[in-house]
């Protein structure tokens, strides 16, 4: 089941501080700053916080915050770049203060660029000034209908932004270079993007400032200067009469006498003020229209539009969407412990008893888990409510009926030769969940690699027993010791070959039929003694008595407490007869010693592939796999029999050469089904 998408809201300081984090984790390619150890750690410290919240199914989500904040507290301890680049930078706040005072500081000295004594009915700045915000006041009743039909220009990072973004960094062009500038680059580029329609909204605000700072500095410029000149007003032209720049006025401050009430300029006083006549209170009453049009027409616009772009940029401010189903965090994702959760059917009660119980050896807590924290848990149709990632239909019979739950699931469907049947093959299983749910492969990776880490643990561990078993059956042999001890020998490492794998009691009691070469070999008693083929009476009798009961043990198995029925009881036993025979013979030549110590090498192997599979597969269909065994123990064993002696007559110590050889051994018979 794919991860949903997730939107979530972010304040401005979270998504700068995981906007940081992701440039961190493109940019740092190399992990100078924060090492990968470290990433993981924080990976999983973060996972562990949300499922101590109660989060059952951790995604991006919910590891988004904390993970981000932790890699960044640590790399700006470390780089004064990503430090400076954690807060928010002073740069754009004086941009957006100093540009309004600047624009002021022109309008005040715009008109000294002319004649300081006169005013021009005409004025070129003054049609510029409002020819210019009329076109802007246009374009944006334009874009406003625009976004009412649905049209919107594409949002793309600004260059500006970028760059004040850039100039954050501490150290000029040196700091710049190397992973801190890699870093800068990426944060600056993916921070734009991402708070384009915050600063676009900004830059609206300041622009629409600055322009009605410019219109209020020309007007106090004219105001100004009245208090020391005398203006001198009128107009000029070579091509317009009296008539015609009446009517341009009377157009230019129409919005003056219809919202005010006052009285335009007549035909006859602009007549009179031709050639610049007009001087005195006639040229107040015309700075004072100046000054009036300049503020209803510019300045009080363009203050309204400041703050209406002011009170979005404040919204946006707030909160902050951010989609975690984008492919900036594709790498997350990736590292992500994954939490999958597969329901198991099998075709019969005692292969589900059997799966269970193999869960059960690879599982903490109900999950199997990795290193990372990644967890695969298992239910049964019992509880087929809840909705799982796929469904696992194990077995060779019918697949039985899934719950309406899991019908929407992929379903997962592995015989028992395919799975289960050795562990050398369980890989099966991660591969065909990994092609199932290809979005949660490198989870199902890190999970597989957990378990087949666990296999080859205990495969380690049991090779150790193996070869201290059969050291010791090397100095038995050599002396004078009674089958009784070889006995005890085989008791030890059934045993402990039983707690390496979890073996116990109640998974093989049910009685069984012998197959025909085990009745053949529970059927034959040496010197007519009584036999113990398979019971725990048998092997304690067998350690107590010694050579004394030697009978006892003739055929038993040494160590084989678990009533594991009458089958498997003749199986191991069988693989130990001879042995036990040979040894209680008083005189025994050197070829019967090397012959006695092969077949002790025979039994210890055929020992370790049936309880190493006792717990994976029901029992009688282990016994029934115990004949082809057996066959294939003798056989590899005698390929690499000369290997096997020499190993045989070292001490063992911390390189034990028979360990590898066991291993090739074993893997060899295993891998082939």
């Amino acid at each position: 089941m794919k991860e949903a998408a997730q939107t979530i809201r972010l304040n401005p300081q979270e998504l700068r501080t995981v906007t940081l984090a992701q440039a961190l984790e493109r940019a740092d390619a190399e992990r100078k700053l924060v090492s990968q150890t470290e990433w993981d750690e924080i990976t999983r410290q973060a996972v562990e916080a949300a499922r101590a919240r109660g989060v059952q199914r951790v995604g991006v989500a919910d590891v988004l915050r904390e993970r981000a904040a932790s890699v960044v507290e640590r790399a700006a301890g470390r780089n004064a770049t990503v430090a400076a680049l954690q807060h928010a930078g002073a740069q754009g706040l004086w941009l957006a203060r100093g540009l309004p005072l600047l624009a002021l500081l022109l309008g005040l000295v715009l008109d000294r660029v002319a004649n300081a004594h006169r005013v021009d009915l005409l004025s070129p700045p003054l049609l510029l000034v409002l020819g210019w915000n009329l076109v802007v006041y246009a374009l944006l009743l334009w874009h406003a209908w625009r976004a009412r039909g649905g049209v919107t220009a594409k949002a793309s990072p600004s260059a500006l932004q970028q760059w004040l973004l850039r100039r954050q960094a501490p150290g000029g062009r040196g700091a710049l270079r190397g992973p801190a500038g890699r870093i800068a680059a990426d944060f600056a580029l993916h921070w734009a993007a991402l708070t384009r329609p915050r600063f676009t909204q900004q830059a609206t605000a300041v622009l629409h400032l600055c322009a009605a700072a410019w219109g209020a500095g020309i007007a106090l410029s004219l105001l100004l200067r009245g208090l020391v000149v005398s203006y001198r007003f009128g107009w000029e032209s070579t091509f317009l009469d009296a008539a015609q720049v009446h009517a341009i006025v009377s157009l230019l401050f129409t919005p003056l006498t219809l919202l005010f009430g006052l009285a335009p300029f007549s035909l006859q006083e602009v007549a009179a003020t031709q050639n610049f006549a007009g001087e005195g209170a006639a040229g107040a009453r015309w700075v004072w229209m100046y000054v009036g049009l300049l503020a209803l027409v510019v300045v009080l616009p363009r203050l309204l539009l400041a703050a209406w772009a002011g009170w979005r940029q404040a919204r946006l401010e707030q909160e902050y969407s951010l989609d975690t189903g984008s492919k900036d965090f594709d790498a997350l994702r990736a590292a992500l412990p994954g939490d999958l959760l597969v329901g198991m059917v099998c075709s019969t009660p005692a292969q589900q008893q059997v799966l269970t119980a193999l869960l059960a050896q690879h599982a903490d807590h109900g999950a199997v888990t990795s290193v990372q924290g990644d967890r695969l848990r298992f239910i049964a149709a019992t509880d087929g409510a809840m909705s799982v990632d796929a469904a696992l239909a194990w077995g060779d019979g019918p697949t039985p009926q899934l719950p309406p739950a899991w019908h929407r699931a992929p379903l997962l469907q592995l015989g028992s030769t395919e799975f289960g049947a050795s562990w050398v093959q369980d890989g099966v299983l991660f591969q065909r969940l990994a092609a199932l749910l290809p979005a949660q492969q490198p989870a199902i990776e890190r999970l597989a690699q957990a378990w087949q880490g666990r296999n080859e643990a205990v495969f380690g561990d049991c090779l150790q027993l193996l070869a201290a078993h059969l050291h010791a059956c090397a100095d038995l042999v050599g002396s004078e010791q009674s089958a009784a001890r070889y006995a005890e020998l085989l008791q030890v490492l059934d045993t402990g070959l039983q707690e390496l794998h979890g073996i116990h009691g109640d998974m093989t009691q049910e009685p069984r039929q012998l197959p025909p070469a085990a009745q053949a070999t529970a059927s034959r008693s040496g010197d007519n003694k009584a036999l113990a083929v398979g019971t725990s009476a048998g092997a304690a009798a067998g350690a107590a008595a010694g050579a004394k009961v030697g009978a006892l043990i003739d055929v038993g198995t040494g160590g084989l407490t678990l009533g594991v029925g009458t089958a498997l009881g003749a199986l191991l036993g069988g693989t130990t007869a001879w042995a036990m025979r040979a040894l209680q013979k008083k005189e025994k030549q050197k070829g019967d010693s090397e012959e006695l110590l092969r077949h002790m090498v025979e039994a210890a192997c055929t020992r370790y592939l049936v309880l190493a599979h006792l717990a994976r597969m029901p029992a009688l269909q282990v016994g029934e796999l115990g004949g082809r065994w057996q066959a294939e123990v003798t056989g590899t064993v005698a390929a690499h029999w000369d290997a096997l002696r020499a190993a045989l007559r070292v001490s063992p110590g911390a390189a034990d050469p028979l360990q590898p050889l066991l291993r090739t051994v074993l893997l060899g018979i295993m891998s082939r089904r």
